[in-house]
């Protein structure tokens, strides 16, 4: 028994040392979001992004848009990819970051996105305080704005960030059900932006508007579920919309729906039936060949609200590891309680390329 001892401890070390440092947590949420605590990064949520998106102005009349966005995945529960061993990949890494960045550049025509990840780079996403980072890039909370920088060939950007209007729970207390149980989701849609853009290398003075989600928990889609399409407006009625349609094998999934921001920053939540979007338009990737709707007739019954929306620009593909999808800024113009309304806003469309959707590596 003695001389089995040692093994035993062995054996316990061993199991111990290999166990994933962070356990998932698959309940279903019923704390309500609480800001700003809530800001920083959650190592119970499986899957957890912050994002950013945002139309510039320059000092010179260049205008530009911009996607920032940082992902974070626990790995606990994967295995490593494309081995024929069945190796936890929290052995590998306990901690998955991913970061992109993308310019539409209108001055030029140009449309540009890079990718980075945490693999042998610095990194952090604090648990205590909103201080995410992978090498040079870094999402820093600062007394009520956010700090916002990123950097790749030809393009920086280095912004604050400050809400104009309170944040937009989207589902009760920020909980909501969107796949297989239910994540944390809130908005800041109306966020004043000033710092400097650096573009053919010349550092500009910007200011603008930005929309920022947050979002974590366990993201788990549906079997059928293959994608979704994410629209934010901001019009000149001081007034914010966000539609999302995710999209089942053969249909429109009924959890999809949206939200709504009125002058007061009140938000009123929109189910699906509230809501109607008309696709008019599509593009074909001269890259991967997917079809992704290009232009859209959207109303809004409960609001009096019908939109024509279109890109500023139909090649706005971000063709990156592991998926593909279209992320682009678009301009709105309709009416709005019998008043005509204009805005801007971003729009995201996953799953079209079928080479590089969830299905391929479900």
């Amino acid at each position: 028994m003695l001389r089995a001892m040692p093994l035993f401890l062995l054996t316990c070390i061993i199991t111990v040392s290999c166990s994933p440092r962070y356990v998932i947590d698959h309940s279903r949420p019923t704390r309500p979001v609480d800001l700003p605590k809530d800001d920083a990064a959650h190592y119970s949520a499986q899957t957890e992004w912050w994002y950013y998106t945002g139309h510039l102005r320059a000092d010179d009349g260049a205008e530009y848009g911009f996607e920032v966005t940082f992902f974070k995945h626990l790995t606990s529960e994967d295995r490593v990819p494309g081995c024929l061993l069945n190796i936890p990949a929290h052995w590998i890494k306990e901690v998955g970051m991913l970061g992109h960045f993308a310019v539409t550049d209108l001055e030029k025509k140009k449309f540009k996105a890079v990718q980075i990840n945490n693999i042998a780079r610095r990194w952090k996403a604090d648990p205590d305080r909103l201080n995410v980072c992978i090498n040079g890039w870094s999402l820093v909370g600062n007394g009520g704005s956010y700090l916002l920088k990123a950097s790749m060939c030809g393009y920086a950007v280095d912004l604050k960030l400050t809400p104009a209007k309170p944040a937009a729970l989207n589902g009760p207390g920020g909980i909501l059900g969107k796949g297989v149980g239910a994540n944390y989701y809130y908005s800041y849609t109306n966020m004043n932006v000033e710092g400097t853009m650096k573009a053919g290398g010349k550092k500009k003075t910007v200011t603008g508007k930005a929309w920022m989600d947050h979002e974590y928990g366990t993201m788990g889609l549906l079997t059928s579920q293959i994608g979704w399409d994410w629209f934010s407006f901001q019009m000149d009625n001081n007034t914010e919309l966000m539609l999302y349609l995710i999209k089942d094998t053969q249909r429109v999934a009924a959890q999809s729906g949206g939200s709504f921001v009125g002058v007061d920053g009140k938000t009123t939540w929109l189910a699906l039936t509230d809501f109607n979007i008309t696709v008019t338009n599509t593009w074909t990737s001269p890259r991967t060949k997917a079809v992704y709707p290009s232009e859209w007739t959207i109303t809004v019954k409960p609001l009096n609200l019908r939109l024509q929306v279109k890109p500023v620009m139909a090649d706005q593909e971000l063709t990156l590891i592991p998926v593909t999808y279209w992320e682009g800024a678009v301009i709105v113009e309709g009416i709005a309680g019998g008043k005509p309304v204009a805005g801007k806003g971003y729009i995201e469309l996953v799953g079209y390329d079928k080479k590089r959707s969830f299905d391929s590596f479900r």
